[in-house]
């Protein structure tokens, strides 16, 4: 049995038990909506980013690991002198009053890193960390003029009020051996432009404050950084009028899209539905009419649901997508609709007729989706099979339960009759009208551009944008650098690994555009060969004439015998190694934490660099296998050439699955390429149209190709079976309607503030605009009546 004869026994088996069938979908539809109540929704960008172990998806969870990326930022501005006299005691206040448990942790400066440890440490720890180069530095400096001159500066500082309290640092360290260690501090600077002033980060003007602040707050949980946000600004307004407070973190962008999608999908749903309605009042204009738009509505939540079930959490921009399944989804139901009140008949016979160019509209819609299953994106795949399940159903529904839900022609109207096809002058201004848009569009078409920065994806707010730019205008650019990791098995490979990328960076880029671990944690190798340095220099005889000048000195200025016995005693005992532990004695232990990353595979050391093509060519010539480069920039290049290679596979995999059910359709090549006409000219279109208008190409345009080769192509079969099969102008009129259902739904993604499905909607709704006249005016044109 075929499937006209499917679907028209079908509607005989039921003709008799219709209460079942209702009462059976309702139950169906009533469950979908409650189990919808219980489907989590994520705004997470990381839904459109791939999960596969690729090194776009590798790169993009180490871009997750940078410093301060997840911790939230608040800058304080004094607005006027009044304001800079209480901006540190502002900034305590601020932090007091940011307590758990949305707020774990305010960091207002450097804490015990200006403590005792520190300087006594630095000059323990200096025969470890001392490279060759700057031994040699050090030592030529320790001739005869240079230790008296080192001596006498001590003595002054013994002299000094603050004396008492050096002394101890300078009888184990007279020559300040300490000074070249707090010279490798400047290489854990996370924060390029801070100076420190009475233990808080201060801007070199002295006008702003920064507080580094730590939430458990998921930065993807929007209902939390909703509280987390308020309860900051309740806090800010107990600062002085004078001092205002600006929070930059991920979890501002996450409430803004998260609000944005939430309006959207009220503004969306309600111009979809308006605008469906204004089709019904000039199209089909009967109450029973309302079953047709009843069935995109009832597919909804069962798509959702359907999605829930195969992944944890639905990305909102999936439910989002419910638009413009709507506009899809009706295709069906109106092509039964005018099939029953137009094409005469007995109903279960028209029922079979229109199943058949039905259910083949449905099967390449849903195998152009299908191709989205291959997708690395977990996004991508979450709206395959929404869009997959929702047509199904819809297909379903519009075929098993509508038609004994919409009165037949026998009933009612009269057939509409067969338009002429158009031909002569009419059909060859049609053709010539077609032909000079596609070659236009092909024209314009090859300046399309791959785009794969993501924040293309997300909203914007224009006073967040304003913020991250007065960021870092006042601090420097410290949340866009690159990242570089080292990587070994252990922790001591790894450390080998970031001496010689740190050697390989120094030699092309100042000291200050680093920050790296190397200086203050070298391998054990590296702090084995500076130790043996360190002893031989003593050891021989350059520094026995320096021990000897400073006996020699120290007499004369008149400091006891033994003042520096401590020095004298260190020099001779072999200097204890550096490690994490020790880092964290001496109060670097967070900068070690943040720069040190482990997990059950290896170990990774991190180093901070600009992100330029200079750093990238400089590792690049290098060759080495343990550095790995992670940039914004270098990942928006990775993710535009992934979203090029996706956009080629996806067009030939959906191609070539509505290609194959065409041809079991048709039988027939000049019917099939018929049938595509409306696919060609719609994406010719929609890539002209992007190109000319310099909108460029991201991830979610490779959606609006996949949907616009679905429908185009269901407007072809339609259109070339009325055309074969001799039937009347109702098809027409579904075609017309159907493609303005889908405008309807695409038109309403157009007023979407958020910018993924502003997107889709403006790219589809160029490629269908293009692809409705082609399948009403051009097939028709082209047709040959010997195909009949």
């Amino acid at each position: 049995m075929d499937v006209k004869g499917i679907f028209a026994s079908i509607y005989r088996f039921f003709s008799g038990r219709r209460r079942i069938l209702f009462a059976a979908t309702l139950l169906l539809l009533l469950a979908s909506v409650l189990a919808f109540q219980g489907v989590h929704m994520e705004e997470d960008i990381a839904a459109m980013l791939p999960d596969d172990g690729s090194s776009t998806a590798i790169d993009f969870q180490l871009l997750q690991r940078a410093p301060l990326l997840r911790k939230i930022v608040i800058d304080l501005e004094a607005l006027d002198e009044s304001g800079r006299g209480v901006l540190t005691e502002s900034a305590d206040r601020l932090a007091a009053a940011l307590s758990p448990p949305l707020f774990s942790r305010v960091v207002t400066g450097p804490g015990p890193l200006g403590g005792q440890n520190l300087l006594p440490w630095l000059s323990e720890a200096l025969p470890s960390l001392l490279t060759e180069k700057e031994l040699e530095t050090l030592t030529s400096a320790l001739d005869e003029s240079g230790v008296d001159e080192r001596l006498a500066e001590s003595y002054r500082q013994l002299l000094s009020p603050e004396g008492w309290a050096l002394k101890g640092m300078i009888r184990s360290d007279p020559f300040a051996f300490y000074r070249l260690g707090l010279n490798k501090l400047r290489h854990g600077n996370l924060i390029p432009r801070v100076r420190l002033d009475n233990g808080h980060f201060l801007s070199a003007d002295g006008l702003h404050s920064l507080l580094i602040v730590e939430t458990p707050v998921s930065i993807t949980d929007s209902e939390g950084a909703g509280a987390l946000l308020a309860e900051f600004e309740t806090a800010a307004r107990s600062l002085p009028p004078s001092i205002s407070a600006t929070l930059v973190s991920g979890h501002r962008y996450t409430l803004a899209n998260a609000g944005a999608i939430k309006k959207d999908l009220v503004v969306i749903l309600s111009a979809s539905t308006l605008a469906l309605i204004a089709l019904f009042f000039i199209y089909l204009r009967h109450w029973r009419a309302v079953f047709v738009f009843a069935v995109p509505f009832s597919v909804l939540c069962l798509a959702a649901v359907a999605v829930s079930l195969v992944y944890p959490s639905v990305s909102a921009v999936t439910i989002g997508f419910g638009a413009v399944l709507l506009g899809i989804s009706v295709d069906y139901a109106l092509h039964v609709y005018f099939s029953l009140r137009h094409g005469g008949g007995a109903p279960d016979q028209v029922v079979g007729e229109v199943a058949r160019p039905v259910v083949f509209g449905g099967l390449t819609t849903v195998a152009a989706f299908a191709v989205l299953l291959f997708s690395d994106l977990p996004g991508q795949r979450q709206l395959a099979v929404f869009a997959i399940v929702g047509l199904t159903v819809s297909l379903l529904l519009s075929l098993v339960v509508l038609p004994h839900l919409v009165p037949s022609a026998v009933a009612g109207e009269e057939r509409l009759a067969e338009p002429a096809s158009p031909g002569g002058k009419r059909g060859r201004l049609i053709l010539f009208c077609w032909g000079a848009l596609l070659l236009l569009s092909l024209w314009q078409g090859s300046g399309l551009r791959f785009n794969g920065d993501l924040r293309t994806l997300s909203l914007v707010p224009p006073e967040l944008a304003a913020a991250e730019a007065q960021l870092k205008e006042t601090w420097g650019d410290f949340r866009g650098k690159a990242l570089i990791f080292a990587e070994g098995e252990d922790l001591q490979s790894a450390l080998a690994a970031n001496d010689r990328l740190f050697v390989r960076l120094s030699s092309a880029l100042p000291p200050g555009e680093i920050v790296s671990l190397a200086p203050l944690l070298p391998s054990e190798a590296t702090q084995d060969e500076n130790r043996s340095r360190w002893m031989a220099f003593w050891q021989g005889e350059g520094g026995k004439n320096v021990i000897a000048r400073l006996q020699e000195k120290a007499a004369v200025l008149g400091f006891a015998p033994d003042a520096f016995a401590p020095f004298l005693q260190r020099l001779r005992e072999s200097p204890p190694p550096v490690t994490l532990e020790a880092l964290g004695a001496a109060g670097l232990g967070e900068l070690a934490g943040a720069l040190v990353l482990r997990d059950e595979q290896m170990v990774r050391i991190l180093s901070l660099v600009p992100d330029t093509a200079e750093v990238a060519s400089l590792l690049g010539e290098a060759g080495e296998s343990d550095w790995r480069l992670v940039s914004q920039t270098r990942f928006r290049e990775e993710v535009g050439k992934a979203i090029g290679r996706d956009f080629f596979r996806f067009i030939l995999l959906a191609s070539l699955a509505v290609t194959l059910l065409l041809v079991w359709l048709f039988r027939h090549p000049g019917k099939v390429l018929l049938a595509l006409v409306p696919v060609g000219t719609g994406l010719a279109a929609m890539f002209g149209a992007m190109a000319a208008l310099g909108l460029d190409f991201t991830l979610f345009n490779v959606v609006a190709t996949v949907l616009v080769i679905g429908l185009s192509v269901d407007y072809g079969i339609f259109m070339v079976c009325k055309l074969t099969q001799g039937m009347d102008r109702s098809v027409d009129r579904a075609v017309l309607v159907s493609g303005l259902t889908t405008l309807a739904g695409f038109g309403a993604l157009v007023l979407a503030r958020h910018p993924a499905l502003h997107s889709i909607g403006v790219t589809v709704l160029l490629g269908i605009g293009a692809a409705i006249p082609a399948a009403l005016l051009v097939i028709p044109a082209l047709y040959r009546r010997e195909w009949r």
